[in-house]
């Protein structure tokens, strides 16, 4: 099976959810109203619980208690409303089956702490659309899941890295190809726009910066989403090129302060997409 294949096939086990398509239709129409997003949202108590859960999570540091969901839904953003109800959905659709194969929870601890770095990245960089390169980094490794869902044990071997051989590496010996490859396609099934897609699509970086600003941060987000989530194995000093953050005018002191930031933000709000 190539990268398409597995997209295609996943695509059908992770079955759009019909609240979601709705959520889409409207946010598409351009005129559809608040209050007309969040009585679809609440025709669904399940996504409905997440948006606010979500709405008062760490992810969001608002200041006040948030109860009303078209108020949750304002301070998400609609479109963000759609890319998290995906992601609720495949959460939901995993099995303890699933989890003997994979760590699920450090599955999701990576892919959230990618996604805050580079939302606080962006912000350092003064990229205007940090909520689209959040969800790039949210959704830059659901091609794993794709796996997982497919062919369990291959998902299990391709776990198998370690410090000198790279989860990249590890896929493309044993799939021919990475997951970035499945990601991207996936998400492209998913009608998400065609910027999350391409930046998806090249996450990994070579020996120098990448073409785009975007690109640049989530190649960064990746590299750091990995030393926090495998300190055993990466460090910031072997693992993370100098050109990675050099390359945004980065410091190596925002690095440390970045770092810090997300994994305590991490640590507060994995249990959104694990502990339901």
């Amino acid at each position: 099976m190539n990268a398409i294949e597995y997209a295609n096939r996943a695509s059908k086990l992770f079955a759009v959810p019909e609240t979601a398509t709705k959520i889409k239709h409207l946010s598409d129409s351009g005129s559809a109203q608040m209050r007309d997003i969040a009585r679809v949202v609440s025709s669904d108590p399940g996504l409905a619980a997440h948006v606010l859960k979500l709405a008062n999570s760490a992810v969001y540091r608002f200041s006040r208690k948030i109860e009303d969901l078209e108020k949750a839904i304002q301070i998400i953003g609609v479109n963000s409303v759609y890319e998290f109800a995906l992601a609720f959905a495949v959460s939901d659709s995993l099995t303890k089956e699933h989890y003997k194969y994979i760590d699920v929870k450090k599955y999701w601890f990576q892919s959230l702490s990618c996604a805050l770095f580079c939302r606080e990245i962006a912000k350092i960089c003064h990229e205007k659309d940090g909520s689209r390169l959040f969800m790039a980094g949210l959704f830059h490794n659901i091609g794993e899941l794709a796996v997982l869902r497919i062919n369990p044990t291959l998902a299990r071997d391709c776990g198998r890295f370690n410090a000198t051989k790279f989860p990249k590496t590890v896929q493309q010996e044993l799939l021919g190809f990475g997951y970035a490859e499945i990601s991207a396609s996936l998400l492209q099934k998913w009608l998400l726009p065609d910027s999350i897609v391409s930046t998806v699509a090249m996450q990994h970086h070579d020996e120098s910066p990448a073409v785009t600003q975007e690109i640049q941060i989530l190649q960064l987000a990746y590299t750091l989403s990995m030393i926090i989530t495998y300190p055993d194995l990466y460090d910031l000093e072997l693992f993370v090129p100098e050109f990675l953050y050099t390359s945004l005018n980065i410091s190596s002191e925002e690095i440390d302060s970045v770092i810090n930031k997300v994994r305590t933000e991490t640590e507060k709000t994995v249990h959104l997409f694990v502990d339901h």
